[in-house]
C-alpha cells in the first residue's frame, strides 16, 4: 500500500514538472502565433478612421489600397517593382543558391585538395555576424580593393554600389550569394556522410564518373534532406528578402515585399498603416498556400 502512494506522488511530481516545463512555450505559441496572426487576418479588413479614438470600420479598403499600388509605376510606392524583387530574391536562392550549395558540398564530401581551407572560406560567413559582414562588404566596394582595381583600369565606377539605383540590387544580389551558399552546407554535408561508402564504391566499379555519382547516386541518397529543403525555400516565394536594413533600406530600387511590410509598420510609406501590411500579408499568403502545395506534391513523387 505504502508502495502504491509513493508510486502516485512520483507520478503527480512528474505531471507538475511536465507541465511546468510546457506552460510557458505554450503560452508564447498561442500568443506569438495563433493569436498574433488571427488578429492580423481581422486586421486586414479593418480601415483605421484616424479620428483619434482608435476607430475603424470593417471593408475591404485596404485590399483596394494595395492593388492600386501595382498601378504605382513611378511614383515612390511601386507594388510592381517590389513584388519584381521578391521573385529575383527567391529565384536566385531557389534556382542558383541552393544547386550551389550542392555542388560545392559534393566537392567537400569527396575531399579534393585544399577542401578544408575552401570550407572554411564558404563558411566564413554564416559564423561572422551580418552587421559585420555587410560593413566589410560595403567598405570593400566602395573604398576597398574594388574601388583601386577599377580605378587603376580607368574605369567610371560610381561613389557608391550601395547607393547607386543602377548598381544596388546587383550588389545585394552578390552579397547574398557569397554569404547564403554556407548556410545549408551542415545538413548537405550530414546527409551526404550517412551514405553508405558501399554504395558509392559500387557506383565506381560501373563506371560513374562525378557527374553520374552526384546525379545517380549522391542526390537520390540525400532526396529527403534536399526535398525538405526545397520546401523550406518554396515557403518563401513572397517573403524572399535581402539584407535591405543594413544596405539601402529599399530605397534604391531594392525593395521588397517582406521589407516592405517592414517598413510599413515601423512608420514608413505613403500615408500607409499596419492594417495595409496586414492586407499585402494576408494576400500574398493565399497566394503562396497553393504553390506550396504543389511543391510539397511534387518532391513527394519525386521521392516515390
Amino acid at each position: 500500500m505504502e508502495t502504491i502512494k509513493k508510486k502516485k506522488k512520483k507520478d503527480v511530481g512528474a505531471i507538475v514538472f511536465i507541465v511546468t516545463m510546457l506552460i510557458i512555450p505554450i503560452v508564447a505559441f498561442l500568443f506569438f502565433y495563433v493569436y498574433i496572426n488571427f488578429n492580423s487576418i481581422l486586421m486586414a479588413f479593418q480601415e483605421p478612421l484616424f479620428d483619434g479614438r482608435g476607430g475603424f470600420r470593417w471593408g475591404f479598403g485596404n485590399f483596394e489600397k494595395f492593388f492600386k499600388k501595382f498601378a504605382a509605376v513611378g511614383t515612390e510606392e511601386n507594388m510592381g517593382l517590389y513584388l519584381r524583387n521578391t521573385i529575383i530574391y527567391f529565384c536566385q536562392d531557389m534556382f542558383i543558391m541552393l544547386p550551389l550549395s550542392l555542388i560545392i558540398c559534393y566537392f567537400m564530401y569527396k575531399k579534393i585538395a585544399g577542401y578544408q581551407a575552401f570550407r572554411t572560406i564558404i563558411y566564413l560567413p554564416v559564423i561572422m555576424t551580418a552587421p559585420i559582414m555587410a560593413s566589410l562588404y560595403k567598405l570593400t566596394l566602395d573604398w576597398g580593393i574594388v574601388r583601386v582595381i577599377g580605378e587603376g583600369f580607368g574605369l567610371n565606377l560610381p561613389d557608391s554600389f550601395i547607393m547607386n539605383e543602377d548598381h544596388a540590387l546587383g550588389t545585394v544580389l552578390f552579397y547574398m550569394l557569397y554569404t547564403g551558399i554556407g548556410g545549408r552546407f551542415v545538413l548537405l554535408g550530414g546527409a551526404m556522410n550517412t551514405i553508405d561508402p558501399s554504395i558509392i564504391d559500387a557506383g565506381k566499379i560501373d563506371g560513374a564518373g562525378p557527374y553520374r555519382e552526384l546525379v545517380s547516386i549522391i542526390i537520390p541518397c540525400i532526396w529527403p534532406t534536399l526535398a525538405t529543403l526545397i520546401l523550406l525555400s518554396s515557403t518563401g516565394i513572397f517573403t524572399a528578402s535581402g539584407p535591405l536594413l543594413l544596405f539601402d533600406q529599399g530605397t534604391c530600387g531594392t525593395m521588397s515585399i517582406s521589407y516592405y511590410i517592414y517598413d510599413v509598420v515601423q512608420g514608413g510609406g505613403d500615408n500607409t498603416s499596419v492594417e495595409l501590411a496586414a492586407a499585402v500579408g494576408v494576400t500574398f499568403t493565399i497566394l503562396a498556400l497553393p504553390i506550396v502545395m504543389l511543391v510539397k506534391k511534387i518532391t513527394k513523387v519525386a521521392e516515390e
